[in-house]
């Protein structure tokens, strides 16, 4: 019997320490939020999740701890609608540790019940990026990829796109970066619109 409480107490000492969660990101409503479950011993393999705040229910899974691909959940985001019923998660899609960064986003809309995911176009517009005149040619690409900034009054979900370079010429990081929208159909079908114009940021 006491061998039996000591197994009980040492479970309950060292679960919660195990196991990180954390609860952001909370819809304009408050109903919903994001919330990050991981293991302290493995923080690469989290469980992403939308749910409802006040119960805990999963209304869609995200990123599932069983995947093989190493996940850091560190830069996930959510970017909510004024009416909480349209979502767009951005996330960051390479490996932590990964040289060369890849963004990723997909969007999640109310369906009475839970939400629905809805991916994006594989082919999203990039920036074009402006490099002095013969410091083109010898550049090594650090990644980019997209991110959600803020749903529209129309309904479309304005987006912003980058792509990092490095000069080995003179040493410099070249970053462009541009704007588009993207517009959902009755069925959620996605379309690319208004595409800006690229601008290249540089950092010494």
């Amino acid at each position: 019997m006491s061998l039996a409480v000591a197994s009980v107490c040492c479970f309950a000492n060292f679960c919660p320490s195990l196991i990180a969660e954390e609860i952001k990101y909370p819809s304009p409503d408050g109903r919903f939020a994001l919330r990050i479950t991981q293991s302290k011993d493995d923080e690469y393999h989290p469980t992403v999740e939308l749910i409802e705040k006040n119960s805990g229910t999963v209304l869609v899974t995200l990123h599932n701890a069983s995947d093989d691909e190493l996940f850091d959940a560190s830069e996930s985001v959510l970017v909510w609608s004024a009416d909480s019923k349209s979502v767009a998660y951005g996330f960051r899609a390479s490996p932590p540790g990964a040289r060369v960064l890849s963004l990723g986003a997909l969007v999640c809309f109310w369906n009475g019940s839970g939400f629905d995911k809805v991916f994006l176009p594989e082919n999203l517009p990039s920036p074009r990026i402006k490099f002095p005149k013969g410091k083109e040619e010898n550049v090594k690409p650090y990644g980019g990829g997209v991110k959600p900034l803020k749903w529209l009054k129309s309904g479309e979900l304005e987006m912003s796109s980058e792509e990092m370079m490095l000069s080995r010429d003179d040493g410099k990081s070249y970053t462009g970066v541009m704007r588009f929208t993207v517009s959902f159909d009755a069925q959620h079908q996605p379309t690319v619109k208004n595409i800006g114009k690229s601008k290249t940021e540089v950092d010494e």
